[in-house]
């Protein structure tokens, strides 16, 4: 965007904007297209949450069908354990793919110090957790608490 603004010789804030800014409506510009900006951030962490179980149900509720499967319906030993190494990984898969997105959107705020940070992809796939509530230890005052998921960086 930066090199596009030098090119048309305007600011990022004409470019969002999508006209020349006076300088006196300068400022009221820039907070309202900066709230856009949030308002738009925090839809698209909503949207990949969503999107989250959206993959993870149907793919978990797809491989405990295919467990079931294996056990109740007559078939060879080896049939019966293929299937059942297929619907683990599939399970497996899907749930790290799951917490990746999990990850990405949003924040985790620390109970003890309200901090709010992006835990990197193994501190959360390996925290205990309940539901979007992980069990982490915070960046910035070091206390293991249950840091439950949010969308903006402050309040």
């Amino acid at each position: 965007m930066l090199e596009l603004c030098d090119f048309l010789k305007i600011n990022v804030n004409e470019l969002l904007s999508g006209e020349k800014i006076m300088a006196d409506s300068y400022d009221k510009r820039a907070e309202k297209n900066l709230l856009a900006m949030k308002r738009e951030l925090e839809e698209k962490n909503r949207q990949m949450l969503r999107a989250e179980y959206l993959v993870l149900f149907p793919a978990v509720l797809a491989g405990i069908v295919l467990i079931f499967v294996a056990f109740y319906v007559s078939m060879s030993a080896w049939l019966r354990a293929l299937l059942t190494a297929f619907a683990l990984v599939m399970i497996f898969t899907v749930a790290f793919i799951a917490v990746g997105i999990e990850q990405k959107a949003g924040y985790y705020a620390c109970q003890s110090c309200g901090h709010r940070y992006v835990p990197t992809y193994w501190q959360t796939n390996l925290a205990c957790h309940a539901g979007r509530t992980r069990y982490m230890k915070c960046p910035a005052c070091g206390k293991r608490t249950w840091q439950r998921k949010v969308l903006t960086k402050e309040d």
